[in-house]
């Protein structure tokens, strides 16, 4: 595969590997293919995740907007109307975007999480009837179930020259420590 500095040197019919942010969350299209795209400085681009490549497919899906990936694979040319995808092979996932959500308060009375009474109009306990304008949703971080490491294809969709995930992180060893003598004499 070859590094590409920039998402507008991508050439169709060429394996690739290129960094960029997540700007469009994961979409099913039909057969359970998740579709996400990337950009950089320079442009964007479509990445393909296909139901057979399973963890990839899965991986896709708990994608978020400003995640930060380093995504390898093939070059499909542009198509009706559509621009290049990278069909993955393998992703790595550098950076997580924060994930947020806001919940309603707790009541200051009794502790029971308060329900709002419509937009701008505040919250009130169910429990024991006290209301107030004043307070407001709090913002909570969520967790990610998403690990900063490499990703790959499963096994069964592999290519014959894929290497296998638990080759990753031992290259260059298990060289023997000495050499058989005349190993190549009969």
């Amino acid at each position: 595969m070859k590094r590409v500095r920039a998402i507008s040197k991508i050439r169709p019919h060429s394996p690739v590997i290129v960094k960029g942010k997540v700007i469009a969350a994961p979409t099913l299209v039909p057969k359970r293919h998740r579709i996400f795209s990337i950009e950089d400085e320079t442009g964007k681009v479509d990445c393909a995740a296909y139901e057979p490549t399973v963890m990839l497919c899965k991986t896709a899906r708990k994608l978020m907007t400003g995640d930060i990936l380093k995504v390898c694979g093939g070059v499909q040319s542009a198509f009706s109307g559509y621009q290049f995808t990278i069909n993955l092979e393998k992703m790595k996932v550098l950076e997580l975007a924060p994930k947020t959500s806001f919940i309603n308060p707790s009541c200051p009375e009794c502790g029971k999480r308060m329900k709002s009474m419509g937009k701008n109009q505040g919250f009130r306990c169910k429990k024991c009837g006290f209301r107030s304008s004043q307070l407001k949703k709090l913002e909570v971080n969520e967790e990610r179930w998403l690990e900063r490491i490499l990703y790959i294809t499963s096994p069964r969709s592999q290519r014959h020259l894929t290497k296998p995930h638990r080759r990753y992180g031992i290259e260059k060893t298990g060289a023997p420590k000495t050499m058989i003598e005349n190993w190549h004499h009969p």
